[in-house]
């Protein structure tokens, strides 16, 4: 299970396991870790946990949430990072987070396709690392760049609306997102968020895990229809 070590000037303070879905830090007592420093904002930061992923996203915090010394908004985490928060550091510990992600590049596997995925044995949730590790290593040595994704409203209040999937994290639906859009070495996956409706690819609900989309995919995200595509 995933947990975040809890320090200050180099001294552990504490362990704590992600347990909960969402997972708050900050100064008030009702937040899973409260850290009582003026530095610290009352709700800073939350972790989002989805399958084996989680999402750290800060809470419009006064003096900012940073992640291995970069300021961040949204971000997945990896094995490994270092969350600032403050004069506190918060170390992310995951043995099961994916190796390799690195989510501002468009290096990827080269052709989105499938069946083509599923005969090499990558195109699995929840599948293995080796298989990812694999499928990454072999589009480094063949220099060839994902395309991009976009997603195209067709129904609801996005409706006209194109959005380039060009971030690691694109959220949909109200407050915030009630589902994400990630860019990952496979391809681009969603995943629900918040709420009880799940989202809905090709008329059928992906339940709590990533799913990933295909070219030319339709997306139900509450009263919110898109299509999915790559360019």
């Amino acid at each position: 299970m995933a947990k975040l070590v809890l320090s200050l000037n180099g001294s552990v303070l504490g362990n704590y396991f992600l347990e909960k879905e969402r997972f708050s830090i900050g100064r008030k007592p009702s937040c899973d870790i409260q850290i009582n420093d003026q530095g610290v904002s009352k709700e800073h930061a939350v972790i989002l946990t989805m399958g084996n992923d989680q999402i750290l996203e800060d809470m419009d915090s006064t003096n900012g949430t940073h992640i291995n010394g970069q300021g961040v908004k949204r971000q997945i985490l990896q094995n490994g990072d270092v969350i600032e928060v403050g004069r506190y550091r918060l170390k992310y510990v995951n043995q099961k987070a994916m190796p390799d992600m690195d989510f501002d590049k468009t290096l990827m596997i080269p052709a989105f396709d499938r069946t083509k995925l599923r005969a090499e044995g990558a195109d699995k949730v929840g599948e293995d690392t080796a298989s990812i590790s694999t499928a990454v290593a072999n589009a480094r040595n063949v220099k060839t760049v994902f395309p991009l994704g976009v997603v195209r409203g067709i129904a609801g209040s996005v409706m006209g609306r194109e959005i380039e999937l060009v971030r690691a994290i694109t959220p949909l639906g109200k407050l915030g997102g009630s589902a994400i859009i990630s860019r990952r070495p496979g391809g681009y996956y969603i995943t629900h968020v918040a709420g009880k409706k799940y989202p809905i690819v090709n008329g059928k609900s992906i339940g709590t895990e990533p799913f990933a989309l295909d070219n030319l995919d339709q997306i139900e995200v509450g009263a919110d229809k898109l299509q999915f595509y790559l360019q």
